[in-house]
């Protein structure tokens, strides 16, 4: 999933996962103009893998954006 995303959405300068009971998708962009296209990406792969898709802070990393999602498996 990691390299089909890095494939698919270059916008992305990192893209992690978490899981805490539900797995998370995050991925980190530098350009906040690039938001829009990047949750649109998202939201078109995997036949509606990625849910609940939102903006959020990025830990430790001021000058970045995080675009964040709920992983359906």
């Amino acid at each position: 999933m990691l390299d089909d995303l890095r494939a698919r959405i270059v916008e992305a300068d990192e893209i992690t996962l978490e899981f805490d009971g539900k797995l998370h998708v995050h991925l980190d962009v530098k350009a906040g103009e690039d938001l829009p296209l990047v949750e649109a990406k998202l939201a078109e792969l995997g036949n509606g893998m990625f849910s609940q898709i939102g903006r959020g802070a990025t830990p430790n990393h001021p000058f970045s954006h995080r675009v964040s999602a709920l992983v359906t498996i």
